[in-house]
């Protein structure tokens, strides 16, 4: 009996360090004009790792996804005000990494929770691409993981 558990061990302690990653890709059509995104989600410390490789990819970040109030007489007695959005792309991230001493990578990482990013088309309505994982990012010696790259990576991908 000893030595099942004895060979069985490493086998539950393997389990804890797989991945969580899941890649949905939903559009295959490549876009194509600007690469202009809007982030919206909680602005955490690790959200400006994501911004940070985003824009040394060539993309243009912005802060809000709606900025401006733009007003539209439909009819004599009707007019409309709306909220215009600042991008046709929205990136949506949700996550949850602590930010303390005790819980932060020596590197400078941060070991996530969940992180959730999801790259939304709000001319078509349509999600173009949706990433989810837990685990280290990088900067996190020895068990430093690729969420920001991927995330980046993914939102590059979709351009032409």
């Amino acid at each position: 009996m000893k030595g099942v558990f004895f060979l069985l061990l490493p086998v539950f302690l393997l389990q804890g360090c797989v991945s969580t990653k899941t890649i949905n890709v939903m559009s295959e059509e490549k876009l194509t004009g600007p690469k202009v995104i809007a982030m919206s989600g909680s602005r955490s410390a690790w959200v400006y790792e994501i911004e940070k490789r985003l824009k040394s990819s060539g993309f243009q970040i912005k802060r809000m996804v709606s900025q401006n109030s733009s007003v539209e007489k439909v009819s004599d007695t009707k007019t409309d005000i709306y909220k215009e959005a600042s991008s046709q792309y929205v990136l949506l991230i949700d996550g949850y990494a602590p930010n303390n001493s005790m819980e932060r990578c020596f590197g400078g990482g941060y070991r996530f929770s969940y992180i959730n990013a999801e790259l939304i088309d709000l001319e078509k309505n349509e999600t173009i691409f949706h990433y989810s994982n837990s685990g280290y990012s990088e900067n996190c010696p020895p068990m430093s993981g690729t969420i920001f790259g991927d995330i980046a990576n993914l939102a590059e991908s979709a351009w032409q």
